[in-house]
């Protein structure tokens, strides 16, 4: 009877199990299919592409200006698996298309493709749609030629499939971008190491090998994915054209409104704007019939921002040009959504800048590796009030330091993030802090208690940064190229937010300068002892527009009428300080006190001189300055023992027209450890290239020939704790006046106080 029962209960549990097993094997088989057919690898770079349909075009659009070369890539996709060395043909139309949409010509390239081998690590490994692998062909390309795309704005591609084995064709568009040209000896050397490798590598070995002279334009052109017009997903910073691939298929709904990616888009709550090294005339046309507010400001803030008119061109409804503008920048707005492309008058298109940032929250932190001794630009944007933890770690992972930072958020006008419909949305402002690192230091991790973006910078204290500075006819030199401050950093778990689709790219424009109401004082250093030839110069250094009237001294002169002078010296009261500056021609200024005159001698002059400047009435924006003549190569070194400015100002002038001089500037100063608002940096190197908005001359009655650049200011920043020295070198003869900034006047009396900006 007991055998019995065992035998009963052994055949009630042998279904229960069986059923339990297979219900297991059935669940591990479902899951088992939904992953990736290879292991994946945290090497791999994972790529977006389009399919391609035969009914309905892709357009990608691209800079004619900037573009060199078009390389499209693509990929058959078959409808089952197929012997390896039987070829499978299709072809691709693709049509050239001008800046007003019209299509100038059309064109048919076929592809013979096989199937890739799984065991090929280096070619396509797998493509992924709904999380199941497709069977793939090995990557076809062709290149459109610089020739072929004179007058070209976009290029379009439709499939011809011309084999039923095929089941699509999924395409990637790469354009060979100069790269700024203002900075091509370091754009190199910026490209992540790996990037540099796969570039490498691509360029020397196999059938793609290209010539020795495309291997040395690696500095000067760089391949930039292009995003089809009118379709989501614009994330193609990452993305190059050396990948390894696998790929991922993206397919969209045509019938969404959608936006184009390279337009301004502005509405009431975001505003787009443009920046004008020189002068130049804008050419736009708009996507509605609503009227742009477009406003010009003067970036050095002499003049007061002012409406720009522009004249519908002719025949073109939606299509204007400005009037012509000077340098400075330009913003666009309107109360209702607008798309706006813009251009210059020499048909140059003008695109906007992006920048990538991680989104980071309180599981999800950021991890940089960085270089001991390096110095690091934190860029964090949060909508609200937010705390940061910034954490540095030593080669053993070990917390060295810990900083934390509250910051408050806010909504900028201007920057956007562009969401995957293609809509605009507002994003915070970029609030920046600043961390000079120790020796010991070999990473930083960033944690944030709310969502929040995050994005790195960093350099060497000790490397130069050099730029051009002009204020209106710039010009390059072959011999000096711009240096930039800060160079981007990748995230070492920069694989993982990519994999998280918590890479975040925001289109950025420059917002019009902030109004600053100073009351702190300028006053000219004395610089005798070290330098002992100086002089006196008349210069014209008008105030900010926004900026009250003051008294003026009897230092600060204004230009008259010639034949006015005597009729106005006959209304001075005896007690007013008096005294007129003029110039007989370009060579000879002198000054007379009018005390010291009398009328024959102030007939004189009114018939004789070519201009004429009085100090006791009116508006005078001409100051008298001192200047000391510093030789090429020759140092002054700018001490501060005690007394610690806000800021110095070195102001140069040169005997000799249209010549550039290069400034250097190197300061010695203890700084702050912690996380900082502010930056100093150390070692600056500026080409200065004549200034027309400033005029001077020297009060000299045989030498008196004088032109201005644009006045350095080195801030005295709170990174510092202890300003020991400023030390201040030129290339040429030059002379040269160093103002300092102070919280209050200075007591002593010299006349030189009254100098300013």
């Amino acid at each position: 009877m007991q055998y019995i029962k065992q035998l009963l209960k052994l055949l009630i549990l042998l279904p229960l199990l069986v059923g339990i097993g297979f219900s297991g094997f059935s669940l591990y088989i479902w899951l088992g299919s939904a992953e990736p057919t290879s292991i994946r690898s945290e090497d791999e770079t994972r790529s977006n592409v389009q399919w391609l349909s035969s009914d309905k075009a892709l357009v990608f659009s691209f800079s004619p200006s900037r573009t060199h070369s078009i390389r499209v890539l693509s990929n058959a996709i078959f409808a089952q698996q197929l012997s390896l060395d039987k070829p499978v043909n299709y072809a691709i139309e693709y049509a050239f298309i001008d800046q007003q949409k019209q299509v100038i010509s059309s064109h048919i390239y076929h592809h013979a493709s096989k199937l890739t081998p799984l065991e090929n690590e280096f070619q396509v490994k797998q493509i992924i749609e709904d999380r199941q692998a497709l069977t793939v062909a090995s990557g076809q390309s062709f290149y459109i030629s610089p020739e072929q795309l004179k007058n070209v704005a976009a290029i379009s591609l439709k499939l011809i499939p011309e084999d039923t084995q095929v089941m699509g064709v999924v395409v990637r568009v790469h354009a060979k971008t100069l790269n700024d040209n203002q900075d091509k000896n370091s754009t190199w050397l910026k490209l992540p190491l790996e990037r540099r490798e796969r570039a490498t590598e691509y360029h020397s070995i196999g059938a793609n090998a290209l010539s020795m002279k495309e291997i040395s334009n690696a500095v000067t052109y760089s391949w930039l994915k292009l995003a089809p017009q009118g379709i989501p997903s614009i994330d193609f910073k990452s993305d190059i054209l050396y990948e390894t691939l696998p790929y991922n298929v993206v397919t969209y709904d045509f019938s969404s409104q959608q936006l184009n990616l390279g337009d301004y888009y502005t509405d009431a709550s975001l505003c787009a704007s443009i920046t004008l090294g020189e002068p130049d005339t804008l050419h736009f046309t708009k996507s509605a019939a609503i009227t742009p507010i477009l406003t010009w400001y003067d970036l050095n803030q002499y003049l007061p921002p002012k409406r720009v008119v522009v004249e519908q061109d002719a025949n073109k409804p939606l299509s204007f040009t400005t009037e012509p503008l000077a340098a400075g920048l330009v913003t666009i707005c309107s109360q209702e959504p607008l798309l706006t492309t813009w251009s210059l008058v020499s048909q140059q298109e003008l695109t906007t800048a992006q920048d990538s940032y991680y989104l980071i929250s309180e599981p999800m932190s950021a991890r940089y590796d960085v270089e001991p001794n390096s110095d690091l630009a934190i860029e964090l944007r949060s909508a609200t009030r937010n705390a940061v933890t910034v954490s540095v770690l030593d080669q053993s992972n070990q917390v060295i330091d810990d900083f934390e930072v509250y910051y408050d958020g806010g909504i900028s006008a201007f920057d956007r993030v562009i969401l995957d419909s293609t809509q605009r949305q507002q994003v915070a402002q970029a609030k920046t802090f600043y961390l000079r690192v120790g020796k010991n230091a070999a990473a930083i991790k960033i944690n944030s208690k709310h969502d929040a973006l995050v994005r790195i910078k960093s350099r060497n204290s000790l490397f130069n940064y050099q730029r051009t500075v002009c204020h209106l006819n710039c010009f390059e030199d072959e011999t000096f190229h711009n240096i930039a401050a800060w160079y981007e950093q990748q995230a070492s778990n920069h694989y993982i937010f990519s994999e998280k689709e918590m890479l975040v790219n925001i289109r950025v424009f420059a917002a019009p300068p902030e109004i600053e109401q100073k009351d702190t004082f300028y006053q000219s250093s004395d610089l005798s002892k070290q330098l002992s030839l100086s002089n006196v110069a008349l210069v014209y250094s008008p105030d900010k527009y926004f900026l009250e009237p003051t008294e003026p001294s009897q230092f600060h002169f204004a230009k008259m009428n010639n034949k006015q002078l005597i009729q106005k010296s006959t209304n001075i009261k005896s007690t007013t300080p008096a005294s007129i500056i003029y110039q007989l021609n370009k060579n000879t200024a002198k000054e007379i006190d009018l005390k010291d005159t009398d009328f024959e001698q102030l007939a004189r002059v009114e018939d004789s001189s070519k201009t004429i400047y009085q100090n006791w009435q009116g508006e005078r924006p001409w100051i008298k300055q001192r200047l000391y003549k510093l030789t090429a190569n020759k140092a002054v070194t700018l001490n501060y023992p005690t007394l610690r400015p806000k800021s110095v100002v070195v102001k140069i002038y040169s005997n000799k027209e249209n010549d550039d001089v290069v400034l250097n500037l190197s300061q010695h100063a203890k700084y702050f450890s912690g996380l900082k608002e502010e930056y100093s940096i150390a070692k600056k190197r500026y080409r200065l290239l004549p200034s027309s908005l400033s005029e001077a001359f020297l009060i000299h009655p045989k030498d008196s020939r004088l032109y201005s650049y644009p006045a350095i200011t080195n801030q005295i920043t709170a990174d510092i704790q202890a300003i020991h020295s400023i030390r201040v070198t030129t290339d040429k003869d030059v002379w040269v006046a160093v103002l300092e900034e102070y919280s209050k006047e200075e007591v002593k009396v010299r006349w030189w106080n009254d100098d300013s900006l």
